[in-house]
């Protein structure tokens, strides 16, 4: 198989590190596979901001994601499938030129969490509900996100549009 940077076509279809095919364009797959443990998403965290550097992300969509991700995987985990309970959150980001594409899938009841309504952001913390500001995050940090239900999993997609080089 070729090594990445050595300007010859990429052979592997998922690769956790940039492969920089002829045209110069970085190709990059990054996928994990979590159970329904919550400690498990700092190192989700860590190994996603690592391939992310690799593919050339700037530190600040790479906080971005992180938190949209981990509000989704968060919300998944507590109120869909249950810690410890069994059950499989799989993520895949894609770059794709200045686009990260994200699939997170999970077997937890159908859930579309952009059908929850927007959180009233003009209350005092006292009067507010606890919650309801994951989803929000995931809207304002991400330039689009769709839920669909495929083969009896939850699919969330989404796409985040990266900042020019400076």
């Amino acid at each position: 198989m070729p090594a990445a940077g050595d300007g010859a076509p990429c052979a592997a279809a998922r690769r956790r590190r940039p492969c920089t095919a002829s045209s110069d364009v970085v190709s990059t797959d990054f996928e994990q596979t979590l159970s329904t443990d919550l400690g498990a998403i700092p190192a989700l965290a860590d190994a996603f901001a690592e391939w992310a550097e690799e593919a050339g992300v700037a530190a600040g969509t790479v906080f971005q994601v992180n938190l949209a991700l981990e509000e989704l995987i968060t919300n998944v985990i507590l109120h869909g499938l249950g810690p410890g309970a069994p059950g499989r959150i799989s993520l895949r980001v894609r770059r794709q030129d200045d686009v990260l594409e994200m699939e997170l899938r999970d077997d937890a009841p159908p859930f579309d969490p952009f059908q929850l309504p927007p959180p009233v952001l003009t209350q005092g913390i006292e009067e507010r509900e606890v919650g309801g500001l994951g989803v929000h995050f995931v809207r304002t940090l991400m330039d689009e996100w769709h839920y669909a239900r495929e083969d009896g999993h939850n699919l969330v997609r989404l796409r985040k549009v990266l900042e020019a080089a400076p």
